[in-house]
């Protein structure tokens, strides 16, 4: 684990500053990716839902004007149901309920109502791999995590705008780069994460095992899906950070790489138990309501955490 990361927790007094210079050294001392050879790993990718694709191509496009992410969610009758949810929630706690998904997505931003839009996503990807949907939704955790801490740190230590904007996103696709392996291996990655002492595999074991790790993955994942090239550069740099130059993409780029790392240890400590998908009902109108409980749930919780490891290493 990175310095940074080990040091989250203790929330030492300090100045931005001087996590800035933490997070940029620590890059050049986490272990780069081990060169293995390949072992007769063909890359193949799943396919990407059109909703995610959408989204990173919005905030890529740096607009703040919400309507097309609007329409993007009143589009999607799965997402429209979740957005309305979530905004209706206790933990908004709005007086009047709000049924307009026009007033929904204002009120939540853009942030939230990406995070929604992308869960869902990942979600639909669930009759593919109907074996291993635990370990399905710990790479959402994961990436929702890691796409959550990235925009949040990036913020505390006032990088510039359009690259914090960028964070979520692709934090998001860079825990995703784990969805390529499951995809083309699926069960020998469900016995490599059960083989390990914390949730998901690192990045050495993946190497070893397929000659690739996530991290190096995500670019090549994002470039098949012909993410914006923004998303994708960042991810190249967060894939190996140590000779790139300073700079705020640089400074994105490591804090997508320390989020993936505190996503594991945050799976580990307050999720693991909640990842355990209820068999499913009958009834599909019970069905839906278990499944946008468990994306409210998991929103609520990974938002939560996110937030308070990316603070504390802003003021460390």
């Amino acid at each position: 684990m990175p310095p940074d990361a080990g040091a989250v927790r203790a929330g030492a007094g300090g100045r931005p500053g001087r996590a800035r210079r933490l997070l940029l050294a620590s890059s050049a001392h986490q272990l780069r990716t081990p060169s293995v050879q390949k072992q007769g790993l063909t890359l193949t990718f799943p396919t990407l839902p059109s909703t995610i694709s959408k989204v990173e191509e919005f905030i890529a496009s740096g607009q703040t004007d919400p309507d097309p992410l609007i329409d993007i969610v009143e589009h999607d009758p799965s997402v429209s149901l979740n957005v309305l949810r979530r905004v209706n929630s206790p933990y908004h706690g709005l007086r009047r309920e709000v049924e307009s998904i026009d007033r929904a997505v204002r009120l939540l931003g853009f942030v939230e109502v990406s995070s929604i839009v992308m869960i869902e996503g990942v979600e639909e990807l669930r009759e593919h791999f109907d074996a291993h949907s635990a370990l399905l939704r710990q790479i959402a955790h994961s990436a929702v995590f890691t796409g959550r801490f990235a925009q949040g740190l990036t913020k505390a230590l006032d990088v510039e705008e359009d690259w914090t904007r960028l964070a979520f996103s692709a934090g998001f696709i860079h825990a995703m780069g784990r969805l390529v392996l499951l995809h083309i291996q699926p069960d020998r990655y469900a016995t490599l994460a059960e083989a390990g002492t914390m949730p998901l595999p690192d990045t050495e074991a993946e190497a070893h095992a397929f000659g690739e790790n996530y991290r190096t993955l995500a670019p090549q994942a994002a470039d098949h899906w012909e993410l914006p090239e923004r998303v994708c550069s960042v991810l190249q740099i967060a894939a190996n950070p140590a000779d790139e130059p300073e700079s705020s993409s640089k400074m994105l780029g490591v804090s997508i790489r320390n989020g993936g790392d505190l996503a594991r240890r945050d799976l580990d400590e307050n999720f693991a138990a909640s990842l355990d998908t209820p068999e499913d009902s009958e009834d599909s109108e019970a069905s839906e309501d278990s499944s946008v409980s468990r994306i409210d749930d998991l929103m609520m919780t990974v938002a939560q955490d996110a937030s308070t490891y990316a603070s504390e290493v802003g003021h460390f």
